[in-house]
């Protein structure tokens, strides 16, 4: 079968699942023996895709020879067999799927998917099959017959249907206990579980941002989410070198963001270095920043019109380069959801809990966490004139978004018109949660900082 001939038919397929269980493949071998075989049971006919076919058979023949099967070892066995390179797509293909999922990372799905296509298609077969007996069958030939042919069809297919495994009680106490020893080793190096945040009381109650945590923050416009989100990820960049942050600023130009950081760094009005209405004295503190602040591994991306799929595709490249720490999008509202063809236009809470789901999913696949600003409803707009305390319910189209996010914080202005804002952990997956955390935030230097009273130093 040409690869071609995949894409053009109609059969049950995806080629991304493919390519994604063959990308994991590669990046960590052993995933093909813990999980990968033991779903895809009809080896390399699951693959519908022929080049994937060829590549899949070569892993399993390596595997047999007790071979590592990577990019150079699986390209030396193709190149060396009769098959011809065009039937696998040569060292340019091997190469696209090494660099396109660079994550074994929710490979046991994109198996489930291409096992559960294998079996739609063994499927239609089965049904094709049993329509042509029924139809071209002896006139004298029994129903009965007819039916029990039928259920043989439908007997051989549900041989091959693969059930989710249960995991045991023994098995998944160790896993806790591991992990509970994991958090106790960490703790024992630093005071907190996951990512300093540089803000004390945030840190206590949650234990840092953890991997695979999808955080929400929400706040009135001008209310501070966007200096929030970058003052935290300048703290994490500044207490953690080797770290790299990617922010989405979907609203904001990369300028701008960059402006408001470097106001931060350097304690200086932001509207004066937009101005350039700056003393001599404040351009020597602000080129001092720039140097210190340069080798902060922030990357920034401000296309307007970017859908989860561009965003997921954009990590995953920068995670195979450098490791991802945290991710930042400002904010979730703006993600472009794509129209599909020949379907009906969704309703925005369906697109908003595509989006929402599809960035927990991202904090899961690349094991760090995801900080997503959120818009407001109008409710909390109107709330404004008095003085009401924003709550999770004020959310735009929260509902998926509640669901889908291990912590939501809420900034609120106190009503004395002070610098101080109060920081709410209205929920908290593994914490404790309606929590508030008081902090200073100085706007005209996008600048949050603890207070000093109530050990909330900085430490």
């Amino acid at each position: 079968m040409a690869n071609n001939s995949a894409e053009n038919r109609k059969d049950p397929y995806s080629l991304e699942a493919e390519q994604a269980v063959l990308g994991g493949i590669f990046i960590d071998n052993e995933v093909l023996t813990s999980v990968v075989k033991d779903i895809l049971i009809a080896g390399h006919e699951e693959f519908l895709d022929n080049r994937n076919r060829i590549i899949y058979s070569a892993m399993l023949q390596l595997e047999k020879q007790h071979m590592r099967y990577d990019y150079a070892t699986v390209c030396s066995y193709l190149e060396s067999s009769t098959i011809p390179q065009s039937n696998w797509g040569g060292k340019d293909y091997l190469m696209q799927l090494v660099d396109a999922y660079p994550s074994s990372a929710n490979i046991e799905d994109y198996s489930e998917i291409v096992h559960g296509n294998y079996l739609k298609r063994k499927l239609l077969i089965a049904c094709a099959n049993v329509i042509e007996k029924t139809k071209n069958g002896s006139d004298v030939a029994p129903f009965s017959e007819c039916i029990d042919y039928a259920e043989d069809q439908i007997a051989d297919l549900i041989k091959n249907r693969r059930t989710s495994s249960f995991s045991t009680l023994e098995d998944m106490s160790n896993f806790v206990l591991n992990k509970v020893k994991d958090k106790m080793s960490r703790m024992e190096e630093n005071d907190v579980v996951g990512l300093k945040t540089g803000f004390t009381l945030l840190d206590k109650y949650t234990q840092g941002f953890q991997p695979e945590q999808l955080i929400i923050l929400a706040a009135r416009p001008g209310g501070g989410k966007s200096a929030f989100a970058l003052n935290v990820a300048k703290n994490i960049a500044d207490r953690n070198p080797h770290s790299h942050i990617a922010v989405f600023s979907l609203e904001m130009s990369v300028e701008m963001v960059t402006t408001r950081l470097l106001a931060n760094a350097a304690t200086i009005n932001s509207r004066d270095i937009k101005s350039g209405n700056m003393t001599k004295q404040e351009l020597a503190k602000l080129e001092s920043q720039i140097a210190q602040t340069k080798n902060l591994n922030i990357h920034f991306s401000d296309e307007s019109l970017v859908n989860i799929s561009d965003i997921r595709s954009m990590c995953r490249r920068l995670y195979q380069r450098h490791g991802l720490s945290l991710i930042v999008v400002d904010y979730l509202q703006l993600i472009d959801t794509p129209k599909e063809r020949g379907k009906q236009q969704r309703s925005r809470q369906e697109e908003v809990a595509n989006i929402s789901r599809g960035l927990k999913l991202l904090a899961r696949e690349l094991k760090c966490p995801v900080l997503a600003l959120s818009q407001l409803s109008r409710n909390a707009e109107r709330k404004e004139t008095k003085n009401s305390k924003i709550t999770m319910a004020d959310l735009r189209e929260s509902g998926a978004i509640e669901q889908d996010a291990d912590i939501i914080l809420i900034l609120n202005k106190q009503d004395d018109g002070s610098d101080v804002v109060t920081l709410n952990i209205a929920k908290n997956r593994e914490g404790e949660s309606d929590v508030d955390v008081q902090l200073l935030f100085e706007k005209q230097y996008s600048k949050f900082s603890n207070i000093a009273n109530n050990e909330q130093n900085n430490d």
